[in-house]
Protein backbone atom coordinates (compact mmCIF):
# COMPACT_ATOMS: atom_id res chain seq x y z
CA UNK A 1 0.00 0.00 0.00
CA UNK A 2 3.00 2.60 0.71
CA UNK A 3 4.49 4.50 -2.04
CA UNK A 4 7.81 4.90 -2.61
CA UNK A 5 9.95 7.47 -0.86
CA UNK A 6 10.08 9.92 -3.26
CA UNK A 7 5.83 9.32 -3.44
CA UNK A 8 5.81 10.29 -0.17
CA UNK A 9 7.54 13.30 -0.08
CA UNK A 10 5.82 14.50 -3.00
CA UNK A 11 3.46 16.67 -0.45
CA UNK A 12 6.60 18.35 1.40
CA UNK A 13 7.95 19.06 -1.56
CA UNK A 14 5.42 20.88 -3.01
CA UNK A 15 4.86 22.74 0.22
CA UNK A 16 8.39 24.03 0.15
CA UNK A 17 7.78 25.24 -3.32
CA UNK A 18 4.61 26.96 -2.43
CA UNK A 19 6.37 28.52 0.65
CA UNK A 20 9.15 29.44 -1.57
CA UNK A 21 7.06 30.94 -4.52
CA UNK A 22 5.57 33.81 -1.74
CA UNK A 23 9.18 34.78 -1.16
CA UNK A 24 9.21 36.27 -4.68
CA UNK A 25 8.69 40.54 -4.97
CA UNK A 26 5.52 39.92 -6.67
CA UNK A 27 4.16 38.67 -4.04
CA UNK A 28 5.47 40.44 -1.34
CA UNK A 29 3.02 43.31 -1.50
CA UNK A 30 -0.17 41.46 -2.36
CA UNK A 31 -0.53 38.49 0.00
CA UNK A 32 -4.24 38.60 0.63
CA UNK A 33 -6.25 36.17 2.09
CA UNK A 34 -7.63 35.60 -1.63
CA UNK A 35 -4.17 35.00 -2.82
CA UNK A 36 -3.76 32.47 0.16
CA UNK A 37 -7.39 31.07 -0.79
CA UNK A 38 -5.99 30.51 -4.05
CA UNK A 39 -2.83 28.91 -3.80
CA UNK A 40 -4.16 26.56 -1.20
CA UNK A 41 -6.73 25.15 -3.99
CA UNK A 42 -3.79 24.90 -6.13
CA UNK A 43 -1.67 23.07 -3.78
CA UNK A 44 -4.66 20.50 -3.06
CA UNK A 45 -5.44 19.77 -6.45
CA UNK A 46 -1.95 18.71 -6.95
CA UNK A 47 -2.01 16.56 -3.42
CA UNK A 48 -5.15 15.12 -5.05
CA UNK A 49 -3.37 14.24 -8.34
CA UNK A 50 -0.91 12.65 -6.36
CA UNK A 51 -3.36 9.57 -4.86
CA UNK A 52 -1.98 9.80 -1.54
CA UNK A 53 -5.58 10.99 0.17
CA UNK A 54 -7.20 8.28 2.53
CA UNK A 55 -10.85 8.08 1.79
CA UNK A 56 -12.75 6.34 4.00
CA UNK A 57 -16.23 6.80 4.97
CA UNK A 58 -16.06 5.34 8.68
CA UNK A 59 -12.60 7.16 9.67
CA UNK A 60 -13.33 10.22 7.98
CA UNK A 61 -16.53 10.97 10.07
CA UNK A 62 -14.87 10.46 13.47
CA UNK A 63 -12.02 12.85 12.05
CA UNK A 64 -14.24 14.91 11.23
CA UNK A 65 -16.07 15.12 14.50
CA UNK A 66 -12.39 15.99 15.72
CA UNK A 67 -11.90 18.71 13.46
CA UNK A 68 -14.76 20.15 14.09
CA UNK A 69 -14.45 20.75 17.94
CA UNK A 70 -10.48 22.00 17.33
CA UNK A 71 -12.71 25.10 15.04
CA UNK A 72 -14.97 25.86 17.23
CA UNK A 73 -12.61 25.84 19.88
CA UNK A 74 -10.64 28.27 17.41
CA UNK A 75 -13.80 30.60 17.05
CA UNK A 76 -14.25 29.35 13.72
CA UNK A 77 -17.06 27.91 11.14
CA UNK A 78 -16.29 23.86 11.06
CA UNK A 79 -15.69 23.81 7.39
CA UNK A 80 -14.27 26.98 7.08
CA UNK A 81 -10.66 25.01 6.78
CA UNK A 82 -10.38 21.58 5.10
CA UNK A 83 -8.72 18.84 6.52
CA UNK A 84 -7.47 15.59 4.53
CA UNK A 85 -5.68 12.60 6.00
CA UNK A 86 -2.42 11.45 3.68
CA UNK A 87 -1.45 8.08 3.40
CA UNK A 88 2.16 8.00 4.09
CA UNK A 89 4.57 6.20 6.29
CA UNK A 90 6.12 9.23 7.22
CA UNK A 91 5.48 11.44 10.61
CA UNK A 92 3.67 14.40 9.72
CA UNK A 93 0.87 16.76 10.02
CA UNK A 94 1.09 20.53 8.17
CA UNK A 95 -0.68 23.21 6.74
CA UNK A 96 -0.71 25.19 3.65
CA UNK A 97 -2.52 28.42 3.00
CA UNK A 98 -6.20 28.64 2.72
CA UNK A 99 -6.88 26.43 5.37
CA UNK A 100 -5.83 23.34 3.84
CA UNK A 101 -4.30 20.83 6.81
CA UNK A 102 -3.28 17.42 6.07
CA UNK A 103 -2.34 14.45 8.49
CA UNK A 104 -0.20 11.69 8.05
CA UNK A 105 -1.79 7.99 8.55
CA UNK A 106 1.56 6.85 10.18
CA UNK A 107 0.69 10.00 12.90
CA UNK A 108 -2.71 8.56 13.61
CA UNK A 109 -1.43 5.29 14.19
CA UNK A 110 1.72 6.52 16.44
CA UNK A 111 -0.71 8.30 18.61
CA UNK A 112 -2.40 7.57 21.77
CA UNK A 113 -5.62 9.52 22.37
CA UNK A 114 -7.98 11.96 20.56
CA UNK A 115 -6.39 14.74 22.84
CA UNK A 116 -2.76 14.02 21.52
CA UNK A 117 -4.60 14.13 17.66
CA UNK A 118 -6.66 16.99 18.66
CA UNK A 119 -3.16 19.19 19.90
CA UNK A 120 -1.67 18.91 16.93
CA UNK A 121 -4.45 19.50 14.68
CA UNK A 122 -5.03 22.46 16.69
CA UNK A 123 -1.34 23.58 16.29
CA UNK A 124 -1.98 23.24 12.51
CA UNK A 125 -4.98 25.61 12.89
CA UNK A 126 -3.00 27.97 14.43
CA UNK A 127 -0.42 27.87 11.85
CA UNK A 128 -3.38 29.70 9.62
CA UNK A 129 -4.80 31.80 11.68
CA UNK A 130 -1.62 33.66 12.17
CA UNK A 131 -0.90 33.78 8.55
CA UNK A 132 2.54 32.76 9.15
CA UNK A 133 3.51 31.96 5.59
CA UNK A 134 2.26 35.17 4.74
CA UNK A 135 4.09 37.40 7.20
CA UNK A 136 7.47 35.41 6.33
CA UNK A 137 7.27 36.53 3.19
CA UNK A 138 9.64 39.45 3.48
CA UNK A 139 11.85 38.07 5.56
CA UNK A 140 13.28 35.46 2.57
CA UNK A 141 15.23 36.18 -0.40
CA UNK A 142 13.69 36.46 -4.04
CA UNK A 143 12.94 33.22 -6.21
CA UNK A 144 11.60 33.68 -9.95
CA UNK A 145 7.99 31.92 -10.16
CA UNK A 146 9.19 30.35 -13.23
CA UNK A 147 11.52 27.82 -10.93
CA UNK A 148 8.90 27.66 -8.38
CA UNK A 149 6.80 25.99 -11.30
CA UNK A 150 9.98 24.12 -12.19
CA UNK A 151 9.67 22.46 -9.11
CA UNK A 152 6.30 21.73 -9.15
CA UNK A 153 6.76 20.24 -12.12
CA UNK A 154 9.58 17.90 -11.18
CA UNK A 155 8.21 17.17 -7.87
CA UNK A 156 4.72 15.45 -10.23
CA UNK A 157 6.47 13.49 -12.69
CA UNK A 158 8.55 12.35 -9.57
CA UNK A 159 5.36 11.16 -8.56
CA UNK A 160 4.46 9.54 -11.53
CA UNK A 161 7.70 7.36 -11.64
CA UNK A 162 9.62 7.93 -14.16
CA UNK A 163 13.05 10.07 -13.50
CA UNK A 164 12.02 11.05 -10.37
CA UNK A 165 15.22 9.66 -8.64
CA UNK A 166 16.96 11.74 -10.43
CA UNK A 167 14.69 14.45 -10.12
CA UNK A 168 13.79 14.39 -6.28
CA UNK A 169 17.32 15.00 -5.06
CA UNK A 170 17.70 17.84 -7.79
CA UNK A 171 14.75 19.73 -6.85
CA UNK A 172 16.21 20.13 -3.42
CA UNK A 173 19.60 21.14 -3.96
CA UNK A 174 20.96 24.49 -5.23
CA UNK A 175 19.06 28.00 -4.65
CA UNK A 176 16.08 26.07 -3.82
CA UNK A 177 17.66 24.40 -1.34
CA UNK A 178 19.39 27.15 0.67
CA UNK A 179 16.37 29.16 0.04
CA UNK A 180 14.16 26.26 1.95
CA UNK A 181 16.52 26.34 4.99
CA UNK A 182 16.08 29.50 5.24
CA UNK A 183 12.64 29.64 5.70
CA UNK A 184 12.54 26.56 8.33
CA UNK A 185 15.19 28.79 9.98
CA UNK A 186 12.89 31.49 10.82
CA UNK A 187 10.29 29.59 11.28
CA UNK A 188 10.98 29.03 15.49
CA UNK A 189 8.95 31.90 16.30
CA UNK A 190 6.22 31.08 14.41
CA UNK A 191 6.02 27.40 16.12
CA UNK A 192 6.21 28.91 19.83
CA UNK A 193 3.48 31.19 18.45
CA UNK A 194 1.29 27.89 17.36
CA UNK A 195 2.05 26.36 20.40
CA UNK A 196 0.87 28.92 22.26
CA UNK A 197 -2.68 29.52 19.97
CA UNK A 198 -3.18 25.97 19.77
CA UNK A 199 -3.20 25.46 23.75
CA UNK A 200 -6.19 27.66 23.78
CA UNK A 201 -7.91 26.46 21.15
CA UNK A 202 -7.78 23.16 22.56
CA UNK A 203 -8.91 23.67 26.17
CA UNK A 204 -11.88 25.49 24.48
CA UNK A 205 -12.44 23.00 22.50
CA UNK A 206 -12.73 20.49 26.05
CA UNK A 207 -9.26 18.98 25.44
CA UNK A 208 -6.61 18.60 28.33
CA UNK A 209 -4.17 20.99 27.13
CA UNK A 210 -1.50 18.17 28.52
CA UNK A 211 -2.01 16.18 25.87
CA UNK A 212 -0.18 18.50 23.88
CA UNK A 213 3.16 17.61 25.38
CA UNK A 214 2.49 13.84 24.69
CA UNK A 215 1.47 14.58 21.41
CA UNK A 216 5.07 15.82 20.60
CA UNK A 217 6.95 14.03 22.53
CA UNK A 218 5.65 10.91 20.51
CA UNK A 219 5.88 12.78 17.43
CA UNK A 220 10.04 13.44 18.20
CA UNK A 221 10.82 10.03 19.35
CA UNK A 222 8.79 8.24 16.35
CA UNK A 223 10.16 10.19 13.65
CA UNK A 224 13.62 8.47 14.01
CA UNK A 225 11.98 5.37 14.36
CA UNK A 226 9.41 5.12 11.97
CA UNK A 227 9.98 7.81 9.18
CA UNK A 228 11.59 5.64 5.91
CA UNK A 229 15.38 7.49 4.80
CA UNK A 230 15.10 10.27 3.05
CA UNK A 231 10.93 11.00 3.90
CA UNK A 232 9.77 14.33 5.20
CA UNK A 233 9.36 14.37 9.02
CA UNK A 234 7.79 16.34 11.60
CA UNK A 235 10.78 17.44 13.09
CA UNK A 236 11.83 18.43 9.31
CA UNK A 237 8.88 20.54 9.03
CA UNK A 238 8.97 21.48 12.37
CA UNK A 239 11.81 22.46 13.27
CA UNK A 240 13.18 23.13 17.09
CA UNK A 241 10.53 20.64 18.42
CA UNK A 242 13.17 19.17 21.16
CA UNK A 243 13.94 21.88 22.41
CA UNK A 244 10.76 23.38 22.81
CA UNK A 245 9.65 20.08 24.93
CA UNK A 246 12.00 20.92 27.23
CA UNK A 247 11.36 24.84 27.35
CA UNK A 248 7.70 25.54 26.26
CA UNK A 249 6.01 23.04 28.74
CA UNK A 250 5.81 23.37 32.21
CA UNK A 251 5.93 20.59 34.95
CA UNK A 252 2.22 20.85 35.25
CA UNK A 253 1.62 20.54 31.53
CA UNK A 254 4.55 17.43 31.43
CA UNK A 255 2.60 15.37 34.53
CA UNK A 256 -0.50 13.65 32.16
CA UNK A 257 0.39 9.61 32.43
CA UNK A 258 -0.25 7.91 28.82
CA UNK A 259 -4.02 7.15 28.58
CA UNK A 260 -6.10 6.01 25.83
CA UNK A 261 -9.55 5.97 24.78
CA UNK A 262 -11.57 3.26 23.09
CA UNK A 263 -13.00 5.64 20.25
CA UNK A 264 -9.56 6.76 19.12
CA UNK A 265 -8.22 3.03 19.11
CA UNK A 266 -10.52 1.85 17.20
CA UNK A 267 -10.10 4.89 14.66
CA UNK A 268 -6.59 3.90 14.79
CA UNK A 269 -6.97 0.38 14.40
CA UNK A 270 -8.99 0.86 11.28
CA UNK A 271 -6.44 3.08 9.69
CA UNK A 272 -3.17 0.74 10.66
CA UNK A 273 -5.41 -2.02 8.87
CA UNK A 274 -6.49 -0.07 6.24
CA UNK A 275 -3.21 1.20 5.35
CA UNK A 276 -0.77 -0.71 6.88
CA UNK A 277 2.22 -3.15 5.71
CA UNK A 278 0.53 -6.66 5.69
CA UNK A 279 3.25 -7.77 8.52
CA UNK A 280 3.15 -5.21 10.25
CA UNK A 281 -0.61 -5.21 10.51
CA UNK A 282 -0.62 -9.11 11.33
CA UNK A 283 1.99 -8.55 13.97
CA UNK A 284 0.33 -5.84 15.93
CA UNK A 285 -3.24 -7.08 16.33
CA UNK A 286 -2.04 -10.88 16.94
CA UNK A 287 0.50 -9.73 19.70
CA UNK A 288 -2.60 -7.74 21.06
CA UNK A 289 -4.94 -11.12 20.53
CA UNK A 290 -2.63 -13.38 22.49
CA UNK A 291 -2.83 -10.89 25.56
CA UNK A 292 -6.65 -10.66 24.84
CA UNK A 293 -8.77 -12.89 23.01
CA UNK A 294 -11.71 -11.02 23.24
CA UNK A 295 -10.29 -8.41 21.28
CA UNK A 296 -12.44 -7.69 18.79
CA UNK A 297 -11.33 -4.15 17.29
CA UNK A 298 -7.69 -6.64 16.77
CA UNK A 299 -10.02 -9.26 15.41
CA UNK A 300 -11.87 -7.21 12.82
CA UNK A 301 -8.37 -5.16 12.07
CA UNK A 302 -7.18 -8.57 11.09
CA UNK A 303 -10.64 -9.00 9.03
CA UNK A 304 -9.83 -5.67 7.09
CA UNK A 305 -6.16 -6.93 6.35
CA UNK A 306 -7.64 -10.31 4.44
CA UNK A 307 -10.27 -8.23 2.48
CA UNK A 308 -7.60 -5.67 1.70
CA UNK A 309 -5.56 -8.59 0.51
CA UNK A 310 -8.44 -10.42 -1.34
CA UNK A 311 -8.66 -13.24 1.49
CA UNK A 312 -12.59 -12.89 1.80
CA UNK A 313 -13.36 -16.18 3.07
CA UNK A 314 -10.74 -15.52 5.85
CA UNK A 315 -11.94 -11.99 6.22
CA UNK A 316 -15.77 -13.11 6.58
CA UNK A 317 -15.20 -15.63 9.38
CA UNK A 318 -12.91 -12.65 11.68
CA UNK A 319 -15.26 -9.83 10.59
CA UNK A 320 -18.06 -12.49 12.07
CA UNK A 321 -15.80 -13.50 15.27
CA UNK A 322 -15.36 -9.45 15.85
CA UNK A 323 -18.76 -9.43 15.00
CA UNK A 324 -20.26 -12.03 17.57
CA UNK A 325 -18.01 -9.91 20.34
CA UNK A 326 -19.76 -6.75 19.83
CA UNK A 327 -23.07 -7.50 18.01
CA UNK A 328 -24.18 -3.93 18.07
CA UNK A 329 -21.25 -2.81 16.45
CA UNK A 330 -22.17 -0.53 13.14
CA UNK A 331 -19.25 -0.30 11.08
CA UNK A 332 -18.53 -4.12 12.21
CA UNK A 333 -21.71 -4.59 9.95
CA UNK A 334 -21.53 -2.03 7.51
CA UNK A 335 -18.00 -3.57 6.76
CA UNK A 336 -19.83 -7.53 6.73
CA UNK A 337 -22.07 -5.96 4.12
CA UNK A 338 -19.25 -4.37 2.11
CA UNK A 339 -17.95 -8.34 2.28
CA UNK A 340 -21.41 -9.91 1.30
CA UNK A 341 -21.66 -7.64 -1.51
CA UNK A 342 -18.12 -8.49 -3.05
CA UNK A 343 -18.86 -12.72 -2.33
CA UNK A 344 -21.96 -11.68 -4.55
CA UNK A 345 -24.28 -12.44 -2.24
CA UNK A 346 -26.50 -8.48 -2.17
CA UNK A 347 -29.04 -9.84 -0.08
CA UNK A 348 -27.23 -10.79 2.74
CA UNK A 349 -25.16 -7.40 1.72
CA UNK A 350 -28.31 -5.44 2.12
CA UNK A 351 -29.52 -7.42 4.87
CA UNK A 352 -25.88 -5.90 7.00
CA UNK A 353 -26.19 -2.54 5.75
CA UNK A 354 -29.62 -2.49 7.11
CA UNK A 355 -28.54 -2.94 10.19
CA UNK A 356 -26.22 -0.48 9.86
CA UNK A 357 -27.93 2.26 9.79
CA UNK A 358 -28.45 4.96 7.38
CA UNK A 359 -26.57 7.19 9.61
CA UNK A 360 -23.50 5.13 8.40
CA UNK A 361 -22.19 6.73 4.94
CA UNK A 362 -20.69 3.19 3.97
CA UNK A 363 -23.94 1.73 4.69
CA UNK A 364 -25.83 3.86 2.39
CA UNK A 365 -23.48 3.49 -0.16
CA UNK A 366 -23.67 -0.16 0.32
CA UNK A 367 -27.66 -0.14 0.08
CA UNK A 368 -27.79 1.66 -2.93
CA UNK A 369 -24.69 -0.76 -4.98
CA UNK A 370 -26.77 -3.53 -3.16
CA UNK A 371 -29.97 -2.21 -4.64
CA UNK A 372 -28.48 -1.79 -7.91
CA UNK A 373 -27.56 -5.46 -8.02
CA UNK A 374 -30.79 -6.63 -7.38
CA UNK A 375 -32.44 -4.70 -10.00
CA UNK A 376 -34.30 -1.83 -7.98
CA UNK A 377 -33.05 1.71 -9.55
CA UNK A 378 -35.53 3.80 -7.90
CA UNK A 379 -33.94 2.50 -4.41
CA UNK A 380 -30.60 2.38 -5.51
CA UNK A 381 -30.93 6.09 -6.75
CA UNK A 382 -32.03 7.01 -3.74
CA UNK A 383 -29.21 5.94 -1.92
CA UNK A 384 -26.75 7.08 -4.27
CA UNK A 385 -27.96 10.68 -3.65
CA UNK A 386 -27.93 10.25 0.06
CA UNK A 387 -24.39 8.40 -0.10
CA UNK A 388 -23.00 11.45 -1.79
CA UNK A 389 -24.79 14.23 -0.26
CA UNK A 390 -25.26 13.28 3.49
CA UNK A 391 -22.29 14.36 4.34
CA UNK A 392 -20.17 17.83 3.78
CA UNK A 393 -16.58 15.41 3.35
CA UNK A 394 -16.10 14.21 0.39
CA UNK A 395 -16.60 10.84 -0.51
CA UNK A 396 -15.13 9.58 -3.74
CA UNK A 397 -15.93 6.03 -4.16
CA UNK A 398 -20.40 7.78 -3.85
CA UNK A 399 -19.22 10.43 -6.31
CA UNK A 400 -17.80 8.04 -8.86
CA UNK A 401 -20.24 5.02 -8.39
CA UNK A 402 -23.48 7.49 -8.74
CA UNK A 403 -22.24 9.59 -11.47
CA UNK A 404 -22.11 6.33 -13.39
CA UNK A 405 -25.37 5.20 -12.13
CA UNK A 406 -27.26 8.24 -13.42
CA UNK A 407 -25.47 9.06 -16.74
CA UNK A 408 -26.55 5.00 -17.20
CA UNK A 409 -29.88 5.34 -16.42
CA UNK A 410 -31.28 8.29 -18.04
CA UNK A 411 -30.07 11.19 -15.68
CA UNK A 412 -27.45 12.46 -17.80
CA UNK A 413 -27.00 15.75 -15.40
CA UNK A 414 -26.85 14.20 -12.51
CA UNK A 415 -24.96 12.08 -13.86
CA UNK A 416 -22.52 14.32 -15.85
CA UNK A 417 -22.33 16.38 -12.34
CA UNK A 418 -21.44 13.47 -9.70
CA UNK A 419 -18.30 12.59 -12.13
CA UNK A 420 -17.16 16.10 -12.25
CA UNK A 421 -17.14 16.71 -8.38
CA UNK A 422 -15.62 13.30 -8.55
CA UNK A 423 -12.41 13.96 -11.10
CA UNK A 424 -12.18 17.39 -9.31
CA UNK A 425 -11.51 16.05 -6.15
CA UNK A 426 -9.00 13.46 -7.49
CA UNK A 427 -7.42 16.38 -8.59
CA UNK A 428 -7.87 15.57 -12.86
CA UNK A 429 -8.83 18.79 -13.82
CA UNK A 430 -9.21 17.87 -17.70
CA UNK A 431 -11.75 15.44 -16.58
CA UNK A 432 -13.43 17.60 -14.10
CA UNK A 433 -14.15 20.65 -16.65
CA UNK A 434 -15.60 17.86 -19.23
CA UNK A 435 -18.11 16.56 -16.89
CA UNK A 436 -18.99 19.89 -15.43
CA UNK A 437 -19.46 21.68 -18.84
CA UNK A 438 -21.85 18.30 -19.81
CA UNK A 439 -23.73 18.62 -17.34
CA UNK A 440 -24.53 22.48 -17.92
CA UNK A 441 -25.60 21.12 -21.41
CA UNK A 442 -28.00 18.22 -20.40
CA UNK A 443 -31.77 19.20 -20.99
CA UNK A 444 -32.53 17.85 -17.10
CA UNK A 445 -29.43 19.54 -15.56
CA UNK A 446 -31.87 21.83 -13.43
CA UNK A 447 -30.49 22.80 -10.12
CA UNK A 448 -26.67 22.12 -11.00
CA UNK A 449 -26.53 23.86 -14.60
CA UNK A 450 -25.35 27.16 -13.05
CA UNK A 451 -23.14 25.44 -10.47
CA UNK A 452 -21.64 23.69 -12.97
CA UNK A 453 -20.82 26.41 -15.76
CA UNK A 454 -19.45 28.55 -12.50
CA UNK A 455 -17.14 25.39 -11.55
CA UNK A 456 -15.58 24.75 -14.98
CA UNK A 457 -15.01 28.46 -15.39
CA UNK A 458 -12.92 28.52 -12.08
CA UNK A 459 -11.04 25.18 -13.26
CA UNK A 460 -10.90 26.76 -17.19
CA UNK A 461 -8.96 29.35 -15.24
CA UNK A 462 -6.90 27.09 -13.07
CA UNK A 463 -5.90 24.81 -15.84
CA UNK A 464 -4.47 27.76 -18.37
CA UNK A 465 -2.36 29.38 -15.51
CA UNK A 466 -0.80 26.38 -14.57
CA UNK A 467 0.15 25.87 -18.43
Amino acid sequence: MKKTIWSQALVWLMIVSLIVSWSTPAFADSVSLKKENELGKRFHLKVAASGLLFDDPIADKYYKQITDRIMRGAGLAPDQYNFYIIDSAGINAFAVPGGYIYMHTETIISLENEGQLASILGHEVAHITSRHFARRVEKNSAMSLAYVAGMLVGVLVASQGGNGAAIGPAIMSGTGGAAISEMLANSREDEAEADAKGKKYLTKAGYDPRDMYGAFRIMADKTFQVSPKGAPSYLSTHPALTSRLATSFDDKEKSKPASTDARYLAFRDRVLALTGEDRRVQTTFNNRLKRNKNDHSALHGLGLLDARMQRLSKANEKMNQALALAPNNKEYLADLGDLARRRNKPEEARAYYQKAGQDNRQAVLGLARAYELLGDKKQAGSFYDKAVNMDKTPYLEALELAGRFFGQNGQRGKGHYYLARYFNDKGDLKKAIFHYKEAAKQPDAGQYKKIAEREAEILDEIQKTDK
